[in-house]
């Protein structure tokens, strides 16, 4: 996909260069397919295009806090956005190798999304989905990492009063950005979460396993039982959460803090499931955004059966086979590839 060759050093570096933000924009806009994922593991194996890419990530990580300063506030008002270029240097440490020109052409390529002088300061929205069995990381306007897991999706509002997140389905790992002067919310079904700074893991359950799940690897979490609707809304119930603890919530209700292995949380983001006497219905529907034919429960009282199990990503498409030799159950596969897990004593 890149070019290659050598040339006079002086275009060495801008051809680099370009070639660095090439990657850069099309790792943004989507994940690699795996061709491209191959050449650009290739490309960075080269010390002087290894080089160049970090450097853009170091700026567009400067970009973003530059973005959420008083600063960045100031250069969104009109008029005032030509001033970013006496700031890049000691906001973005820039380096003399490529100089400022460098920097700039980022900002023109990327960095406008976070200092456009017509971007609503009250408003900013934007969606971001992964697909069946996709793991995807995307960087929000912030600055704050997201992981999506399999088929999932969220929706972002970011203001000058808070960061608003949206778990619409499936499940994410959030190292976010800390700003105390915006809060980082997010809400998945009845469940609001409130931080200002951490690493934590949202599973937003679905219609057959309507619990959300919050667990913190790392700082301080606050989750609220709330009312489907507004953000904000007056709240059932409320606990604090630090690293290694785990809530559910469910119908209004926040459960009890149980303790985990920090180390673990999110597990999934290395393609790693366990459950420890964890409902079926939670199981089957976690393994369902990794599996290309559908997992069913065919009868109610199944959903809340209790499993301790532990698979891996590759494992989802035999998932059902182990269920199978370790519960009292039987699967019934139809010719479409649906897999339908019945009682142990159905007849079908």
């Amino acid at each position: 996909m890149m070019a290659t060759g050598n040339s006079h050093p002086q275009t060495d570096i801008r051809r680099i260069e370009a070639e660095a933000r090439e990657w850069f924009m099309l790792r943004a806009e989507r994940p690699l397919y795996a061709a491209e994922q191959d050449a650009f593991d290739t490309w960075m194996q080269q010390g002087g295009n290894r080089d160049a890419y970090q450097q853009l990530e170091q700026i567009d990580r400067g970009l973003a806090a530059l973005a959420a300063s008083e600063e960045g506030s100031r250069l969104r008002q009109p008029g005032a956005f030509i001033s970013l270029l006496q700031n890049l240097r000691s906001y973005l440490g820039v380096s003399p190798l490529s100089g400022l020109a460098f920097a700039c052409t980022l900002m023109l390529a990327v960095g406008i999304v976070y200092l456009a002088p017509w971007q609503s300061e009250s408003h900013s929205a934007q969606g971001y989905t992964s697909e069946l069995a996709q793991t995807r990381q995307v960087t929000l306007l912030d600055g704050t990492l997201v992981t999506l897991g399999g088929d999932s999706a969220i929706e972002t509002e970011f203001g000058t009063a808070a960061r608003k997140v949206k778990l619409l389905r499936g499940q994410a790992f959030f190292a976010v950005r800390k700003d105390s002067s915006r809060p980082f919310i997010v809400r998945a079904q009845g469940a609001e979460v409130r931080v200002v700074g951490t690493r934590f893991d949202v599973n937003a359950g679905n219609k057959m396993n309507p619990t959300v799940k919050v667990t913190v690897e790392e700082g301080i979490v606050d989750v609220a039982a709330r009312p489907q609707g507004q953000f904000g809304a007056t709240a059932s119930s409320k606990v604090r959460l630090t690293a290694g603890q785990q809530v559910k919530v469910r119908e209004d209700q926040v459960s009890r803090i149980s303790k985990i292995d920090a180390a673990q949380v999110a597990g999934w983001r290395q393609g790693k499931f366990s459950y420890r006497d964890a409902p079926l219905a939670e199981i089957v529907a976690d393994a369902n955004r990794y599996r290309k034919q559908r997992i069913v429960i065919g009868t109610p009282e199944l959903e809340d059966l209790r499993v301790t199990t532990a698979f891996t990503a590759d494992q989802a498409e035999t998932l059902v086979a182990m269920l199978e030799q370790s519960l009292p159950v039987r699967v019934f596969r139809e010719p479409d590839g649906r897999v339908i897990i019945w009682p142990g004593s159905v007849e079908h």
